[in-house]
C-alpha cells in the first residue's frame, strides 16, 4: 500500500499545473519494524546509554551506595549493585535485541524502582536541588515510557 501526495506547481514550458506524486511504501506483512535502521540506531543509542550508566555505577559503587543511602534506600551496598547489573542486562539486552521484551521491562522496573525515590524533587527544599531532581525524575519517566513501548514492541514479535 502506497501513501500518495499531490504537490501542483507550474512547469517552465507553459502556465499549466503540473500534478507530481510522491509515493512512500508503508511496511507489509514480511518487513517489521524491527528491521529498520532507525529503530537499530534507537535501540543502541537507548540501550547503549542505559548500558553506559550502569558501567558507570559500578565504577563508582562506593559513591551510588553512599547516595542512596543517604536517599533512604534499604540495604544500598546490596540493591544498588544488583540494580546496576539488572540496568547494565537490560541495556545490552536492548542493544543485541537478545530477549528484548524481557529487557525493556527489566529497565522499566528499574526505572520505576528508583526514579521516585531516587529523584524526590519534592522533597527537596533548596530550589537548585529541587529543579535539578525535577529533571532528572522527568527524563528517567520518559524512559520509562520508551521502555514500555519497546516491549510492547518486542512482544508484537512473537
Amino acid at each position: 500500500m502506497t501513501v500518495a501526495s499531490r504537490l501542483m506547481s507550474h512547469s517552465d514550458s507553459d502556465d499549466e499545473p503540473v500534478e507530481r506524486t510522491e509515493t512512500v511504501s508503508e511496511p507489509t506483512a514480511d518487513d517489521s519494524v524491527t528491521d529498520t535502521a532507525l529503530f537499530r540506531l534507537g535501540r543502541v543509542l537507548f540501550g547503549g546509554v542505559l548500558a553506559f550508566n550502569a558501567i558507570d555505577n559500578l565504577r563508582n559503587l562506593e559513591e551510588r551506595i553512599g547516595y542512596a543511602e543517604f536517599k533512604g534506600v534499604p540495604e544500598p551496598d546490596r540493591t544498588v549493585p544488583a540494580a546496576s547489573v539488572g540496568l547494565l542486562l537490560g541495556g545490552l539486552g536492548v542493544v543485541l535485541w537478545k530477549l528484548p521484551a524481557a529487557a525493556a521491562l527489566g529497565i522499566a522496573g528499574f526505572l520505576a524502582g528508583t526514579t521516585p525515590v531516587m529523584h524526590d524533587y519534592w522533597n527537596q527544599d533548596d530550589e537548585e536541588s529541587k529543579q535539578q531532581e525535577r529533571i532528572q525524575f522527568l527524563k528517567n519517566t520518559a524512559l520509562f515510557g520508551a521502555a514500555l513501548a519497546l516491549a510492547r514492541v518486542a512482544r508484537g514479535l512473537k
